[in-house]
């Protein structure tokens, strides 16, 4: 996108505060991860109450940003969303956050082995674990971490009677995509 895309604007606002919105009454505190030196320019564009963690490392991939979140989140449990989602639709958060019983994480599954790490929820003590030994072997993937971890998963069938088509797992990464983005938006509106 040439520049940070969770700041990227979408009718008006950041993918982030869509993000927020989809998440509202079901999270205490929202804890955004950026790459590293980004935390002033966050901050300063979406205030409170927003928490800003910084990556470690550049190139850690996914891991190099649910690590930070887990180990500063003040709750036992962390629902993540990747901020480049704006149309993360609100049910599909409570039916993740609905399916945490007991396991270590839920994660929603698209088609026969397709997983959503990035929309997971994850027990923080666990999830930190298995995360970081996947991570010290050089592998940022969340899922090379899920066979060390009690998982429940979302069949899709079940996704799409809260999303029909999906859409909360759209990421918008190119021009092309936001200007789709802001048609679909101003078409809902």
């Amino acid at each position: 996108m040439g520049h940070e895309k969770g700041l990227t604007l979408l009718g008006g606002e950041p993918f982030i505060l869509h993000v927020r919105r989809a998440m509202e009454g079901l999270i205490d505190e929202v804890i955004v991860s950026v790459a590293k030196d980004m935390a002033k320019t966050y901050a300063e564009a979406l205030g409170e109450p927003f928490i800003i963690v910084e990556d470690e490392a550049p190139g850690l991939g996914p891991l190099g940003g649910i690590i930070p979140v887990l180990s500063s989140a003040k709750n036992r449990y962390v629902l993540f969303s990747p901020c480049d989602t704006p149309f993360l639709r609100p049910e599909i958060c409570t039916l993740i956050v609905s399916g945490m019983h007991g396991a270590d994480g839920v994660v929603p599954k698209t088609g026969k082995t397709h997983y959503e790490p990035l929309h997971g929820m994850y027990k923080k003590q666990p999830g930190l674990s298995a995360f970081a030994e996947v991570l010290s072997k050089g592998d940022g993937s969340p899922q090379s971490a899920f066979y060390k971890l009690d998982l429940s998963f979302i069949p899709e069938k079940k996704l799409r009677e809260v999303d029909p088509e999906l859409e909360s797992f759209w990421n918008i990464n190119t021009p092309k995509d936001l200007e789709f983005a802001e048609r679909k938006l101003r078409a809902k509106h």
